[in-house]
C-alpha cells in the first residue's frame, strides 16, 4: 500500500478536493484534482472541453489523467462522474483505495451554488439543480458504494474528516504520523538545535473554489518547491527584493526547480515606495520574458510589499495568474498574505489601485523571523496585537503574559501557536467577507491614521507596524472619549504596544494635513469614512464618521456621533 494511490470520489459538491488536501497533509503526501489535471494537460478549462468535445471528449481525457496518476503514492480527488464509467472502478481498485465522500443533495447544491463551471449543472435554476443533482446520485451511488470507505460530510468540518481518514488509512501505510509530526518532512520539522519535532500548523481560508491553506511550519522553506508543484503550473516565476533574495531566493529557487518546476526569478527594489505601476510595468514584461502564460504562478518571497506589488502583476497580467505567498516578516505572515488583497500606491495615497485576488496558497517558515531586525520583528507584532485587540482576547491576554517569550523566537512551538492563533484571526473574518463590504473592515482598526501618518512620511522613516500602533492607540483613546470602550483600554494597548518596541505617539503634523490625508481614505463612503472602534479588548466596531468627527479639535469630540 505504501506506493498506492488513495481514490476520493463523490459527487461535486462533497468536500473531495478540501479533505484531499487536508488529508495529504496529513500523510505527507502530494495531493491531485484530477478536473485539474486535465485542464492542465489541455489548456482548457472543464467547461470549455465539454463545450468543444462533449462529455465524450472529457471522459476520454480524464482517463488519460487517471492513468497518469495511477500507483503514485499521492492523495487524488475525481471528478463526480469518473467511478462511474466502464472499468474505471475496477482500474482504480487496482491502483489504491477508493473512499466515498457523502452529502445530501441540499448540502451539495448550497456548496456549488450556482455552478456556472459545472458543465453538468450549468443555466438550470435552482430547483433544477437540485433534480439534477438527485438524478446524477441515484445513477452513480451504486458505483461510489462500491468504496472501501464511506464518509458523511453533512455539517463535519475538513480536518476532523481528514483526521478519520488518515486514522483508517495509517495501518496500511506503516509508521503513524500525527498530523505535521513527520521528522524532516513537509509536515513538520526538526528544530535544528534539539531535533525535536515541531508540528505544522495549517489554518484554512474557506472561500468555496477560491479556498486555500496557510500552512505554518518552522524550517520548512525547503518544501516550498513541492507545494507549489501541487498547484501543477507550467512555470513558477519568483518575486523578490535584493535583502530577502540574498538570504533566501537561492533556497526557493533551489525548491522550486528540485520539484521538476521551470523557475524564473525577478528582483524588485526593496521599499514600499517600489509598490508603484511603473514597478508592475516592468514586472510584466519580466513575466512575459520568462514564457508566463495563464497557467503559471507567481511567488512572493517577502514581506508585504513583495506580496502586494506581485499579487497585483498577478492579478491583472493575462487577466489573472495564480501565485503563492511565501512571507518572511511577521506583518505578512499573519496578515497581509492572506486574504487576497493586492495593490499598490498612488502619490495621493496608499493601496489606492489594487484587485482582490486571493493566493492559492500561504507558505509560512516561521524560523525566517530569526533574520529580521529588531524593528521589523516589532513592527509586525503590531499587527498581532491588533487581532487580539479586535477580535481574540485571549490572545491580547497571552501576549500580555508572553510577549517577550514570543519575541525572542526561542520557543518554536510558542511562535507557532501565536500565529496560528493570529491567523485565524484574519482567515474567518476573510471568509465571511471577502471583499470588506462588512466586518472585514475591522481588520483596519489604526489603518485610517496609521495610513495618513504613512502618507505625511512621504513613506520614509516609519514601517506600517508603527504607523498602525500609533494609530491604534489614537483609535482606542477616540472610543474611550466617544463612551464606547472602557476607560482604561488604550493605556492597556498602548503599554502591551511599548513593550513591543513600538511607538504609540501620532507625529505633530499639523490637523490640516492630517485631514487632507484622512480624506482619501479607501473606506471613505461619500464623505465618511468607516472608523474602527474598540469596545473592549477583543471586540471593534465601525462608525461613519467624517474627519473632522475623527480627528476633532483639541478638547472636542467627546460625544457619540449618530450612526
Amino acid at each position: 500500500m505504501a506506493r498506492r494511490t488513495i481514490w476520493l470520489v463523490g459527487m461535486m459538491g462533497a468536500g473531495k478536493s478540501a479533505v484531499g488536501r487536508a488529508l495529504a497533509r496529513r500523510l505527507g503526501r502530494p495531493f491531485y484534482d484530477a478536473d485539474a489535471e486535465v485542464e492542465a494537460r489541455s489548456g482548457l478549462r472543464v467547461a470549455e472541453l465539454f463545450a468543444r468535445e462533449g462529455e465524450a471528449g472529457f471522459r476520454r481525457r480524464e482517463r488519460e489523467a487517471i492513468e497518469a496518476l495511477a500507483g503514485r503514492p499521492a492523495v487524488v480527488a475525481l471528478g463526480g462522474g469518473a467511478v462511474a464509467q466502464p472499468g474505471a472502478r475496477e482500474r482504480l481498485a487496482a491502483s489504491g483505495r477508493l473512499v466515498w465522500l457523502r452529502a445530501r443533495p441540499e448540502t451539495l447544491l448550497e456548496r456549488v451554488g450556482e455552478a456556472e463551471e459545472r458543465p453538468l449543472l450549468a443555466g438550470l435554476g435552482a430547483e433544477a439543480r437540485l433534480a439534477r443533482l438527485r438524478e446524477l446520485l441515484a445513477a452513480r451511488e451504486p458505483h461510489y458504494a462500491a468504496a472501501d470507505l464511506a464518509l458523511e460530510t453533512d455539517g463535519r468540518e475538513v480536518e476532523a474528516l481528514a483526521a478519520e481518514l488518515a486514522a483508517w488509512l495509517r495501518p496500511e501505510l506503516g509508521r503513524p504520523a500525527a498530523a505535521g509530526r513527520r521528522r524532516g518532512g513537509r509536515g513538520a520539522a526538526a528544530d535544528g538545535e534539539g531535533g525535536t519535532a515541531i508540528r505544522e500548523r495549517s489554518v484554512p481560508v474557506a472561500l468555496g473554489e477560491r479556498s486555500y491553506d496557510v500552512r505554518i511550519g518552522w524550517g520548512t522553506l525547503g518544501g516550498l518547491g513541492a507545494a507549489v508543484a501541487e498547484l501543477r503550473p507550467s512555470r513558477a516565476l519568483l518575486v523578490s527584493v535584493p535583502p530577502v533574495d540574498r538570504r533566501y531566493g537561492a533556497a526557493a529557487l533551489r525548491s522550486l526547480r528540485g520539484a521538476g518546476l521551470r523557475a524564473a526569478r525577478s528582483v524588485v527594489p526593496d521599499g514600499d515606495r517600489t509598490k508603484n505601476l511603473g514597478q508592475v510595468a516592468k514586472l510584466y514584461e519580466a513575466f512575459l520574458d520568462a514564457g508566463a502564460d495563464r497557467s503559471s504562478v507567481v511567488v512572493a518571497l517577502g514581506g508585504g510589499m513583495v506580496g502586494d506589488l506581485a499579487g497585483f502583476a498577478a492579478a491583472t497580467l493575462l487577466r489573472g495568474m495564480r501565485f503563492v505567498q511565501v512571507p518572511t516578516t511577521l506583518l505578512a505572515m499573519i496578515d497581509s498574505s492572506v486574504g487576497g488583497k493586492t495593490g499598490v500606491n498612488l502619490r495621493r495615497g496608499k493601496n489606492l489601485v489594487g484587485a482582490f485576488h486571493q493566493p492559492s496558497l500561504v507558505w509560512v517558515d516561521a524560523s525566517l523571523l530569526r533574520s529580521l531586525p529588531r524593528r521589523v520583528l516589532a513592527a509586525g507584532m503590531a499587527e498581532v496585537i491588533k487581532h487580539g485587540a479586535i477580535r481574540d482576547a485571549g490572545l491580547f491576554e497571552r501576549l500580555e503574559r508572553d510577549l517577550e517569550r514570543v519575541m525572542s523566537l526561542e520557543e518554536p512551538e510558542l511562535v507557532l501557536e501565536v500565529l496560528e492563533r493570529a491567523v485565524a484571526v484574519k482567515t474567518v473574518v476573510v471568509a465571511a467577507d471577502e471583499r470588506e463590504a462588512g466586518v472585514r473592515v475591522l481588520l483596519n482598526f489604526g489603518h485610517t491614521l496609521g495610513h495618513a501618518i504613512e502618507a505625511l512620511r512621504g513613506y520614509r522613516g516609519v514601517l506600517h507596524g508603527e504607523a498602525v500602533a500609533m494609530g491604534m492607540v489614537f483609535a482606542a483613546r477616540r472610543s474611550e472619549a466617544l463612551g464606547l470602550a472602557p476607560e482604561g483600554t488604550a493605556e492597556r494597548l498602548a503599554a502591551l504596544l511599548r513593550r513591543a518596541g513600538l511607538p504609540s505617539e501620532r507625529p505633530p503634523f499639523p490637523r490640516r494635513a492630517y485631514l487632507a490625508a484622512l480624506r482619501v481614505d479607501k473606506k471613505r463612503q461619500d464623505a465618511r469614512i468607516r472608523f474602527v472602534v474598540l469596545k473592549g479588548i477583543g471586540e471593534a466596531d465601525t462608525l461613519p464618521l467624517l474627519p473632522e468627527e475623527i480627528l476633532p479639535p483639541e478638547g472636542g469630540g467627546r460625544r457619540a456621533p449618530r450612526r
